[in-house]
């Protein structure tokens, strides 16, 4: 009897092992093939546009059969959703690096927006994406508009910024961004003009064009050898 009990405990372990490892391997082949359908997305995103990419598009382009896409994403806006939700926060989280242990308002503003330029022009894919879906108020809302309004706030606070509109000074600021962003995609802008955009900022933030020049021209904090996600 207590063999049997033993046993059946040992068959019952095992079994649930098995099940284990077999579900192990379904999640990371579901998670493959999600990763595989977002960066086929995020390709065609930004080579021909949003409206223009069909599922069918992002199916092929991903090798998967087009009754699989809607196993992962209902519709393409979900699929634009996800896509924006994880290049967004990724960068957001890398800017927050760069960012650690800057107390100055103007110098965390500078920082700012020479890392998302730099970022753009890294990554084409990632930096189209944005100018062709027109997306300045993502970036607000999504990367800038929670950090930059804390930094807009202790700079004004600090007597460092005068604005007269908050939220008008942060869009304003956004949407100069995306210019920047797409003369750099377009190759009028080259990392040397990096810090005249953040410099352009600052001076409508109400920083002295002296100051302002000399904050946007410091070293950009490099980011730790583990950032990478």
């Amino acid at each position: 009897m207590f063999k049997s009990a033993r046993l059946f405990s040992i068959l019952r372990v095992m079994h649930d092992q098995a099940v284990t490892t077999k579900l192990g391997r379904v999640e990371r082949r579901k998670a493959m093939t999600r990763t595989k359908l977002l960066a086929a997305a995020r390709s065609l995103f930004a080579s021909q546009g949003f409206e223009q990419t069909t599922i069918r598009d992002i199916a092929a382009e991903a090798d998967i059969a087009l009754g699989g896409f809607y196993n992962y994403f209902p519709t393409k806006d979900d699929v634009l959703a996800a896509l924006l939700e994880e290049t967004l926060t990724e960068q957001l989280r890398l800017l927050t690096l760069r960012q650690e242990g800057i107390d100055d308002a103007a110098e965390r503003v500078s920082i700012a927006h020479r890392h998302l330029v730099a970022a753009t022009r890294e990554d084409s894919d990632w930096g189209w994406l944005l100018v062709r879906l027109d997306l300045d108020h993502h970036i607000v809302d999504s990367v800038l508009r929670g950090p930059a309004t804390r930094d807009l706030r202790l700079g004004v606070k600090s007597g460092r910024f005068s604005v007269a509109n908050q939220l008008l000074a942060l869009r304003a600021s956004a949407g100069a961004l995306l210019a920047v962003v797409q003369g750099g995609l377009r190759g009028e802008f080259t990392a040397k003009d990096d810090s005249a955009h953040a410099e352009g900022v600052l001076r409508s933030f109400g920083v002295a064009p002296q100051d302002a020049a000399e904050v946007a021209r410091r070293p950009l904090p490099p980011l730790p050898d583990d950032a990478a996600g």
